[in-house]
């Protein structure tokens, strides 16, 4: 398998995972304000690349702001994936930083 659609399937994995990562910590966080508004900004993506499912290797790259961060398009009428996307999970740094700081100011517990 070429190296650039290894590259590619691990930034796929790595951003769902800080999603939900960030999605669980924002919802299991105790006394957040506003709880269910930055679980939702948890799943929020800024920029990043596609690959086309029959050939990985090519990226575009591409500027836009979607939920979820990885998705898929696929061909009318079927549910096999045409292109594969991944975004900068930039709103799961942002719940991460969040709940960080909440813990930090909240008494203990």
């Amino acid at each position: 398998m070429i190296s650039t659609a290894i590259l590619f399937y691990a930034a796929l994995a790595g951003s769902l995972l800080l999603s939900c990562v960030a999605l669980f910590a924002a919802l299991r966080e105790p006394g957040l304000r506003f709880r269910l508004l930055w679980a939702v900004l948890a799943l929020v993506g800024v920029g990043g690349g596609a690959a086309a499912w029959h050939d990985p290797a090519e990226i575009y790259w591409f500027f836009g702001i979607a939920l979820p961060t990885v998705s898929y398009s696929a061909v009318p009428g079927s549910w096999e994936p045409q292109f594969l996307r991944v975004l900068f999970p930039l709103g799961a740094f942002a719940v991460l930083l969040r709940v960080a700081l909440h813990r930090r100011i909240s008494p203990a517990r």
